[in-house]
């Protein structure tokens, strides 16, 4: 099935309104500063770079990466002043900056993101929810850095025949919730690790309310129960060499399956002989608008009766894990821009750039929700291209008397 179009044409007024207001409305100054006590990085002095504003900073980075630290804490600063006063702040050195991001590192950011990203989805806005529970996505992406000994060290780079080639990348696995595009959880790694254990990490944040939708290089006998005790229901795509024992064939094309662990497993002793679960295929050939057939998509789903989970239902929901491969388009295409890599030198502050694209990500679809749940529009039929327009050219200037006002309640 083709991709749905990366972002909507629609323009909403509460998204014209994006700003600085805006970052600290969603991700709030007491949160920081909660953040900073959490992961003991508050400031212990009063410094021209003061921890709150440096994390701020490093969100500010995500919005206008295609210019220098420098340049972003001029407008940072510019805000700032716009909003509290112009006596308020006084800019730092680079050193100072670039010390003071050092000594925060990731953990507020990560602190924060944890914290902070929540489904905020409901039945009302389309897409969202499918008979009573929130259509959740996982899947993976990669980010190239800097090529620096250190981040080489940390992160790993592509090896081929001629040797070393590229950057250095960093894998993330991410928990996205589909209708609205907003991550929820994240787990970070190298180039070498695997990112299906980098998706373990997040079993968290599944819950009882969710339909998990994931592709096929998720799928593992001990990861499928293990999910199904934390999601409300499961829906994966699996490979049509995945061996499972056909019990009954439903009306709509279903089938019943019992699938058991494989043999490498069972002689390791991971697994008795005994041990399966039952499951429920659905097979089909997704069809073009040009009238071609796709390769045969098969998923395995713990809905075992067709009566809650009609066979074409599910064929036509799958497809919604794509939204997800649209929100990493979105983050690292129009957010951070394409074919550039991310700034920072050392692995620490790769991290803790990488949760400030995260945050101010989140920032931006939260938003957009928030706006499309106003205007009775599903959140996706908004511009996101748009949105990141407006809030660089709202950031490039001074706040308005409103905004001033607003900031001193």
């Amino acid at each position: 099935m083709p991709r749905e179009a990366m972002s909507g044409t629609h323009i909403s007024e509460m998204v014209k309104k994006l700003s600085l207001a805006t970052i600290m409305r969603v991700i709030p100054y007491e949160k920081v500063n909660e953040a900073l006590k959490a992961t003991g990085t508050l400031s212990k002095r009063i410094r021209l770079a003061p921890a709150q504003i440096i994390v701020y900073l490093v969100m500010l980075l995500s919005f206008f990466a295609d210019v220098s630290v420098r340049e972003n804490m001029r407008i940072l600063f510019e805000q700032l002043r716009g909003l509290f006063g112009r006596g308020t702040f006084k800019l730092p050195v680079d050193s100072a900056v670039s010390k003071a991001r050092q000594r925060l590192g990731k953990k507020p950011f990560a602190w924060l993101f944890e914290e902070i990203a929540r489904p905020v989805g409901d039945a009302v806005l389309p897409g969202c929810f499918w008979r009573g529970f929130r259509v959740m996505a996982a899947d993976g992406t990669s980010l190239e850095m800097q090529d620096t000994a250190e981040n080489r060290e940390r992160f790993g780079i592509h090896h081929n025949q001629h040797g070393a080639l590229g950057y250095p990348q960093m894998k993330a696995a991410v928990l996205m919730e589909c209708g609205t595009r907003v991550p929820v959880g994240c787990a970070v790694g190298g180039n070498n690790d695997h990112e299906p254990l980098l998706f373990d990490q997040l079993l968290s944040k599944l819950n009882k309310e969710m339909l998990l939708l994931t592709d096929r290089c998720y799928f593992d006998y001990q990861r499928w129960k293990r999910c199904a005790q934390h999601a409300g229901a499961l829906l994966w795509r699996v490979k049509e060499s995945q061996k499972v024992e056909k019990i009954k064939t439903f009306e709509d094309g279903s089938y019943l399956g019992r699938l058991r662990p494989s043999p490498r497993r069972v002689a390791k002793g991971q697994w008795s002989k005994e041990e399966s679960v039952l499951v429920r295929v659905v097979e089909y050939r997704p069809q073009f608008e040009d009238g071609t057939e796709g390769e045969t998509v098969r998923l395995f789903t713990n809905l075992l009766e067709p009566a809650e989970a009609p066979a074409g239902e599910l064929a036509r929901l799958f497809p919604e894990r794509w939204s997800e491969e649209t929100g990493f388009n979105e983050f690292k295409t129009y957010l951070r821009g394409h074919y550039r890599v991310l700034r920072s030198p050392l692995p620490e502050l790769v991290e803790q750039e990488f949760y400030g694209f995260l945050l101010a990500y989140y920032v931006l679809r939260t938003t957009m929700v928030e706006a499309a749940r106003r205007e009775g529009c599903a959140p996706r039929a908004l511009s996101f291209v748009h949105a990141i327009r407006v809030i660089k050219r709202r950031l490039a200037f001074s706040p308005s008397h409103k905004e001033r006002a607003k900031a001193s309640v």
